[in-house]
Order: C-alpha cells, then structure tokens, then sequence
C-alpha cells in the first residue's frame, strides 16, 4: 500500500508545481488575509475575501497545470521585476549592516558599488568591475 506522499508525487508527475511567483504570490495573498481580519466593513470584507479566494485558486492553478512552458514563462517575466528588488534590499540591508565598520560608493566609471574601510582621509579605489582606480576622500 502506497504511502499519501507516494501517491501525491504520482499525482504531481508532470505538472508545473511552486515557484517564485507562487510564494510570491502565497506571502501576498496571506497578508491580504491579515488585512481582512481587521476590516469590519460587510462590502469591503467581502470584495477582500474574493480577491484573496481568486489569488488562492490562481496559485492552485498554476501549481497543478501541465502547462510547464507557459508557466515558466510567466516566471521568467515576474523574475526579470523581483530581482532587481530583491538586490536593492538586499544592498540596502548589508549597507544598514555595515555602517559602522565601512563606507559604499559608486565607481565614477562603470557604475558599480563598492565597499571601502570607513578611515578618514584619501583612499585610492580599484574597482574590481572596470579595474579602473580613482582617489575617494572619506
């Protein structure tokens, strides 16, 4: 006799399953839950429990289609927005982390951040992007 889990991993042979959209998409449809607990407003709390009941079915679909092509499509597309936010808060955190022992500037000639010792005075910077050196005075 085959175990839940055996059977569930026949059952999901060949479907699309989760991916970044779909935790995405789960994180967002868990706050709109919260947000509905605190709505008292009969009209608002309903249009809030069918936004969050349409997110809910869209992420079963797309978990349980076939359709891997098109699904990953769509990842691909929600990736290319995610990403560049993710680093920016990522960035912005190791900055927020590290404010006390270094100092981020941005190489005049390719753009890149840098992370330099937080010492008064002139530092001469290579960029490890360009190679490109430059005087940064701290």
């Amino acid at each position: 006799m085959r175990s839940f889990f055996e059977k569930f991993m026949i059952f999901m042979q060949g479907r699309y399953g989760f991916d970044t959209l779909g935790k995405f998409l789960l994180c967002v449809s868990l706050m709109i839950w919260f947000v509905g607990i605190f709505v008292f407003s009969f009209p608002a709390r309903l249009i809030i429990r069918l936004i969050n009941l349409a997110l809910v079915g869209y992420i079963i679909f797309r978990a349980l289609s076939m359709n891997i092509v098109k699904r990953s499509a769509e990842n691909r597309a929600f990736l290319k927005l995610y990403n560049p936010v993710k680093a920016w808060f990522k960035l912005t955190w190791q900055k927020f982390r590290d404010r006390k022992d270094f100092r981020y500037i941005k190489c005049p000639v390719c753009k890149a951040q840098l992370r330099v010792k937080n010492k008064k005075g002139k530092h001469t910077v290579r960029c490890p992007k360009c190679s490109s050196e430059f005087e940064k005075k701290i």
